[in-house]
This record gives structure tokens, C-alpha cells and sequence, in this order.
């Protein structure tokens, strides 16, 4: 395959008063070919070395802790996740993690089906529906990310091609580089997910004691299993009880937490990475600011951009089911959580949880919004400096780029539904109000009866 190659220059500008800028010279060697397919690189020539992948600021090197983490408890079953080059991840339906993920697939179903069975038998109210909401918002994203696992591999080839040119000049890196803005948010959202799963069973623990040491006609002694038995009630109707099966249930049930929150997390990851790398385009048109610049400049710099957008593109086909479900999640427990806080509570550490749970559920799914709405303005954000430039300089790739930043959404969607903009927070805030007063009105008979006999 042969064809012109681009060769980045310096040529000092004729006009004294003007600044040296960046053009595209003509090769003036022929081309280099380029190696096998089987051997290929992401387009690197023959005549150049094979990038040293775990030095560059690439997207894969940065989420690669956070997902190894996620294969822990059975997400995202890849293989080779681990490797620096992006070439060697991929996905086997025959293979150890897949086996795990259809392990953890079965206990969730197990918690899912003694759950359905418990509420067909005692009927469902607005309040303990929620158990059978969270198992199967889970199941349906262990689905999900099969579906995503399977096609990563061509994902992250994908994107990694798409971003080598923004990994050595002329485009610079930020002060602070991917690899920690993508640590800094995960650890924010692992370290609050964990708080809000260590308050909610400090909470059941704490409310079970004090059943036992008030409720003189209950015999039951506080125990591990005694505990056990009571917490996961829908479990053991429909399986024998054991100290192993009773520690499984632990296990899964964290698990299954881990789940519930890595879909924010998750497209939390990818929003950093695609407005880092919009970020960067903005920089560099920043920098051309006050510069008389030629044509041939622009032409790359449009090109870079449509290729982001196209990743963008590429990217959003293979998780937009992901961030439909993100979305129907997080609008749900909101609402949940703000049932709790407005009835009346048994116990002060009961507030303290619901509060915690209500506010760090508002919290991250506003981070992930605004996180995600950062792709959208980041692209449109050289703009102002597009529009400013001078009459020399100005050429029919800086309309066809102004044309484009103005008229495209650039920006992740929930299948195409909607689009994760700073405007659809609001919106979502609105939803948010209306299915309130809707399950305010749903648990209307509940909040007359008051709270339950404690000792029943």
C-alpha cells in the first residue's frame, strides 16, 4: 500500500512582525511502505519503531487498573486486559472469566427469583419493591457488559489508532495527564460506593440488636446465622440454610453493589477520556491564537476533529445500552431514596444511612452527567477563537470547522434518546420531581399505617 505521508515542519514566516507556525510539507522523499497486517501497529511505518505503549498517555493504560478491579467480580470478561499493547485484549466465550461471570450471573438470578417469589407472596408496596429493582438492574448489566466485553477488543483498537497523534507534537499534554484524572474520580466513586455498603449493613446490624434487646417475647439469640436467616429471608425460602451458602450470600451481595455502581463508573472513564482529547484540539487552536497560520493547518486540525468525533461515534453504538440503563438506574433510586428520608424512620442510624445513600446517589449521578456533558464542552469550546480569526488567515476549513462544532452534537446518548448534556440534568431533576409526588401518592396507605409493630 503506498500513499503521501505528512511531515510536520517549522518554516519561519517571510513577514518579520509574525510568528513561525506549524504547515504540512510535501515529501520529498517516496513514502515508506507499510509493514503486514499481521504485523501492523496502529499505521506505524516500517522505517519507525513500535511505540513503547506503557509510557504513552493512552486511554487503555489508564482504565486498565479499574477494570482488572471489575473482573474481580466478574465484569467485563476480557482477556489480556493486563497487556500494555491494546492488540492483545480480547474475548473469549470459552475462557475463566466468562466462567466466573456466568457463576455470578446464576447467584444474582437465585437472589433475583427468591425475591420475585417473596413479593408475589406478601404483595409489592412502593418500598420493597426496590429489592427486586436492584437484582434486576444488576442482571441486566451483567448482560451489558457481555455485550460490551465482546466488543472491546475492536473498541480500544479503535480508540487507541484514533489517539496516537495526540500523544507527541504538536499537540501537548495537560498538566495533569489521563491516566490521573481517570484514578482521581474512580477512587472518589469507589471509596463513597464502599461508605454507602459499610452504612447500609452497619445499619442492619444495628437495627437487628436492637429488635432483639427490646423485644422481651423474642428468644432468638444475635448471631451470624441468626442474622443471616433474617436479612436474606427470601433466600432461604426457596434454599436450605449453611454457613457457607450464608457467606456466599455475602459475597454476592457485594458483588452485586461493585456492579450497580461500575456502570457510572464506568462511563465516568469514557467521558474522561474522550474530553481529554477534545481538550487537547482546543489547546492547540488556543495556541494559534494572534497567529497569522496557513490553510494546510486547519485542514489537519478538522481532520483530527472528525476523527474524534467519529470515535465518539464508534464508541457510543457499542454502550449506549449501558447508559440507557446508567440513567433508568440512578432515576429510580433517587427517587427511592427520597421515599425514605420523607417517612418516618425506626432508628437515628437508619437517618444517617438513607441521608448518606440519598446524597451520594444525587452526587454521583450528577459527577457522571457533568462529566459526561464535558465531551460536548470541550468540542465546542475553540469557538470563540475559530470566530476571531483574522482575515489572512481565514480560509474555508475554519467555516466547514466552525459549521460543524456549531451544528453537531457531539456527545454520548442513551440510544439516541437523549444526548448527556448540562441541559439534561435539569431535565432529569424535573423527572425526578414528578415520579416523587407519583410514589409519594403509591405509598400513601403506608405512611397512614405508620411504622410496624417492632416486636410482630
Amino acid at each position: 500500500m503506498k500513499g503521501p505521508t505528512l511531515n510536520f515542519r517549522r518554516h519561519p514566516s517571510k513577514d518579520n512582525g509574525i510568528k513561525s507556525v506549524e504547515i504540512l510539507a510535501k515529501p520529498e522523499t517516496p513514502p515508506p511502505k507499510f509493514i503486514e497486517e499481521s504485523n501492523m501497529e496502529f499505521n506505524i511505518l516500517a522505517s519507525e519503531k513500535l511505540p513503547n505503549y506503557a509510557k504513552l498517555d493512552l486511554f487503555h493504560r489508564a482504565v486498565y487498573p479499574f477494570m482488572l478491579l471489575a473482573q474481580c467480580f466478574a465484569v467485563m470478561p476480557l482477556l489480556g486486559i493486563r497487556e500494555s499493547n491494546p492488540r492483545r485484549v480480547r474475548f473469549a466465550y470459552k475462557s475463566v472469566p466468562m466462567f466466573v461471570t456466568v457463576i455470578f450471573m446464576t447467584a444474582t438470578s437465585t437472589l433475583f427469583l427468591g425475591m420475585f417469589t417473596r413479593l408475589v407472596n406478601i404483595g409489592i408496596t412502593a418500598k420493597n419493591f426496590v429489592g427486586l429493582v436492584f437484582f434486576g438492574c444488576v442482571l441486566t448489566a451483567y448482560v451489558v457488559f457481555i455485550r460490551l466485553a465482546n466488543k472491546w477488543p475492536a473498541v480500544i483498537r479503535y480508540w487507541t489508532k484514533t489517539e496516537m497523534v495526540f500523544t507527541k507534537p504538536p499537540y501537548e499534554l495537560p498538566k495533569k495527564n489521563l491516566s490521573r484524572r481517570v484514578q482521581l474520580a474512580a477512587l472518589a466513586i469507589i471509596g463513597l460506593s464502599l461508605g454507602e455498603h459499610a452504612l447500609y449493613q452497619v445499619s442492619a446490624i444495628l437495627s437487628y440488636k436492637r429488635r432483639l434487646n427490646i423485644c422481651t417475647n423474642i428468644t432468638e439469640v444475635a448471631s451470624f446465622d441468626n442474622y443471616i436467616q433474617r436479612n436474606y429471608d427470601y433466600v432461604f425460602e426457596i434454599l436450605p440454610y449453611s454457613p457457607v451458602l450464608a457467606a456466599l450470600m455475602l459475597l454476592i451481595n457485594l458483588a452485586c453493589t461493585f456492579v450497580w455502581n461500575y456502570m457510572d463508573l464506568f462511563i465516568m472513564m469514557i467521558s474522561k477520556g474522550l474530553s481529554y482529547r477534545f481538550e487537547q484540539i482546543t489547546a492547540r487552536i488556543r495556541k494559534l491564537e494572534h497567529e497569522e497560520v496557513c490553510e494546510s493547518v486547519f485542514i489537519q486540525i478538522r481532520e483530527h476533529y472528525v476523527k474524534l468525533c467519529e470515535l465518539l461515534e464508534f464508541v457510543d453504538s457499542a454502550m449506549s445500552s449501558l447508559i440507557l440503563l446508567s440513567c433508568v438506574n440512578n432515576l429510580y433510586f433517587v427517587c427511592y431514596q427520597l421515599l425514605n428520608v420523607f417517612n418516618k424512620l425506626r432508628w437515628p442510624i437508619n437517618y444517617v444511612y438513607f441521608w448518606y445513600s440519598l446524597l451520594y446517589l444525587i452526587g454521583r449521578t450528577a459527577f457522571v452527567f457533568l462529566t459526561a456533558a464535558d465531551i460536548n464542552e470541550e468540542s465546542r469550546r475553540g469557538l470563540g477563537v475559530l470566530r476571531r480569526v483574522s482575515s489572512r488567515s481565514w480560509c474555508v476549513e475554519v467555516e466547514r470547522l466552525i459549521f460543524q462544532m456549531t451544528t453537531q452534537t457531539v456527545a454520548l446518548s442513551g440510544k439516541k434518546f437523549y444526548f448527556l448534556t448540562r441541559r439534561l440534568l435539569f431535565g432529569m431533576a424535573g423527572t425526578i420531581v414528578t415520579y416523587e409526588l407519583v410514589l409519594l401518592q403509591f405509598d400513601e396507605p403506608n405512611r397512614r399505617k405508620g411504622l410496624q409493630p417492632l416486636c410482630a
